[in-house]
């Protein structure tokens, strides 16, 4: 229990720069909520942790750029290839980090940190759901 609470901790103070932002206060629960469900997830020792979390970070910043793009041209006439090309280059920087991830972390929670990843998400969602029911 020690352990988990120093690499919540750990975590919490490396992520906080990225919380500057406008509605940071909602993203910063959120993302703090994920990456305590990634760490329990994974079973992360705070070793672990220490090593994964700037490599999640990169990671994270890649995809949202990524997004960013696709979100930019939204506005333009966009065509069945630019959609294949913007899940190509999705799964091309998963993958890129799902082998930069074994270098902090076993390849076996490596392999597993995207499904989890989407877990969290789904769980989310479906928290998001029942709150817009109520």
């Amino acid at each position: 229990m020690k352990r988990l609470l120093i690499t919540c901790c750990f975590i919490l103070f490396s992520c906080l720069p990225i919380f500057a932002q406008k509605d940071s206060n909602r993203f910063q629960k959120i993302e703090v909520a994920k990456i305590a469900y990634i760490t329990k997830k994974l079973d992360l020792s705070p070793q672990e942790a220490e090593k994964f979390f700037p490599l999640y970070n990169q990671y994270r910043n890649e995809i949202r750029q990524i997004m960013h793009k696709k979100r930019s041209e939204d506005g333009l006439k966009r065509s069945y290839r630019n959609e294949l090309d913007f899940d190509a280059e999705v799964l091309a920087c998963k993958k890129k980090y799902r082998e930069k991830f074994k270098t902090a972390i076993p390849a076996s929670k490596s392999s597993r940190f995207f499904e989890v990843e989407r877990e969290f998400r789904e769980q989310l969602f479906k928290e998001l759901q029942s709150r817009n029911r109520r």
